[in-house]
């Protein structure tokens, strides 16, 4: 059933081919627009989400507000971010009746998600335009301390990327910087022709839980050994992180780490030990080295 909320209703499913005819619209391929046309993966985002009743969710590019109608029907409170100004007028005349929604014109991979939950933490939702998924995966670590829940729509090789384990062939600085923040599950797999108009790749949800404990605190120097660990993958770790310069090939003698072992196979952990020690290095340059 409907929830009622001051005498309106959260609105009931309605495909969003029917709502971009009935406002004139048709895809921005700027905007890299795919409306999510199933209704059961919608539901699934909403599923994982885990509201409750009142809770505050940041929906991230909203379009048509179809993902945000299965939001506000699990009882959020929704702050949609749109880049669109036709989407906006759309969303307004739609939805901007019901008191548990507004909406914000913005740039997702840019939101301010620390000043948007006020002191607490918000959950997110979001089908990630695929041109800026890195961006908004980036802005998301940026802010975990604000961040209850993400549940969000990737391509299924970011996905992969995510959720991949050392050693594989998906694992790299994408999945190490999120999942130094971040527990990653994989929710459901999505197929192209659950979109309008369909991509040229399928794609997958994903769900990020912040851990309690961050396994790595991303800094400069966290950063800087990973982009260069993985800078060039087939490169063992010392050729790779020669390009930081000899504080880094310190650092990494160390920590014992194997220096002919290749970045792929390192966990957060011992990449954040390295990094670790190359502060300390970058400290104290005067320290004699071997």
């Amino acid at each position: 059933m409907p929830r009622e909320d001051d005498g309106v209703s959260a609105p009931e499913w309605e495909d969003p081919r029917r709502v971009m005819r009935r406002h004139g619209l048709a895809p921005k391929r700027r905007f890299s627009q795919n409306f999510l046309v199933s209704r059961s993966a919608v539901e699934r985002i909403a599923e994982a989400l885990a509201l409750a009743p009142g809770e505050a969710v940041v929906e991230l590019g909203p379009g048509l507000g179809t993902l945000t109608g299965a939001l506000l029907r699990a009882g959020g409170q929704v702050r949609a971010i749109e880049a669109d100004r036709d989407m906006i007028g759309v969303l307004m005349e739609e939805l901007g009746a019901h008191p548990g929604f507004e909406v914000r014109e913005g740039d997702a991979a840019e939101v301010d998600l620390t000043a948007l939950a006020d002191g607490g933490r918000v959950k997110l939702a979001g089908n990630l335009p695929y041109a800026i998924t890195g961006a908004i995966l980036r802005n998301l670590v940026r802010h975990r301390a604000s961040v209850a829940r993400a549940v969000v729509m990737v391509q299924r090789e970011v996905q992969q990327r995510l959720a991949a384990d050392p050693g594989s062939k998906s694992y790299g600085a994408l999945t190490v910087f999120t999942q130094a923040s971040f527990a990653v599950r994989p929710v459901i797999k999505v197929p192209a022709g659950a979109f309008h108009p369909p991509p040229k790749v399928d794609s997958a949800v994903v769900r990020l839980d912040p851990h309690a404990t961050p396994r790595a605190v991303e800094r400069d120097a966290f950063r800087a050994v990973v982009r260069a660990a993985f800078g060039q993958r087939r490169k063992t770790l010392r050729n790779g992180l020669k390009a930081l310069g000899a504080e880094a090939l310190a650092a990494l003698e160390a920590t014992g780490i194997d220096p002919r072992r290749r970045a792929e196979t390192l966990s957060v952990e011992e990449l954040d030990a390295i990094a670790t020690r190359y502060e300390a290095e970058l400290a104290n340059p005067s320290a004699p080295r071997s």
